[in-house]
């Protein structure tokens, strides 16, 4: 038997009694080889995502958070706040990042905030600078939604492209 012929046969018996050259299989569940398409619902619920919405928010603190979010088609998203803290003051700030959902999930992955015409870019790096949300209701109007770690619940409305933060004042 020459050389060749007999690495193929060592080599096919070896794969045979040891499958993964050797490699213990680490999980008794079936998967599918490669991961599936969208969904027709995962397809409708991103096109319902993207466009403007806008919904406003009390603080433990007694403030009020407004927030207008841009939800574009490529998942990157530019989001203004509006933060009215108890003692009357308001601090604007812009951020942006990308934006997607899987399955009941949505997430967000802050990228950076803008300061005046330039982007403060974020540390990739840093796990604070990502966001996983389950989706609890998502309509053509309305988006309601509960971040997975700290359990604060968040509703929006659809607005316009046109939108802007209607005056607020603390109650």
């Amino acid at each position: 038997m020459g050389t060749a012929r007999f690495a193929a046969a060592f080599l096919a018996l070896a794969f045979a009694l040891f499958p993964l050259g050797g490699l213990a299989q680490t999980s008794e569940e079936k998967v599918t080889p490669v991961k599936p398409p969208a969904s027709e619902a995962e397809v409708e619920a991103w096109k319902l995502m993207v466009g403007t919405w806008y919904g406003t928010s009390s603080t433990h603190n007694g403030g009020l958070v407004q927030r207008l979010a841009e939800k574009y088609p490529d998942g990157t998203y530019k989001v203004r706040f509006r933060i009215h803290a108890p003692g009357g003051e308001i601090f604007e700030r812009t951020e942006v990042g990308h934006w997607g959902i899987s399955g009941d999930i949505y997430f967000a992955i802050y990228r950076g905030r803008i300061e005046g015409e330039e982007l403060v870019r974020s540390d990739p790096s840093d796990p604070y600078n990502y966001d996983a949300y389950k989706i609890l209701s998502l309509t053509e109007n309305r988006f309601e939604y509960e971040h997975v770690s700290n359990g604060n619940r968040y509703a929006v409305e659809r607005v316009g492209p046109d939108f802007e933060f209607p005056e607020q004042r603390l109650q």
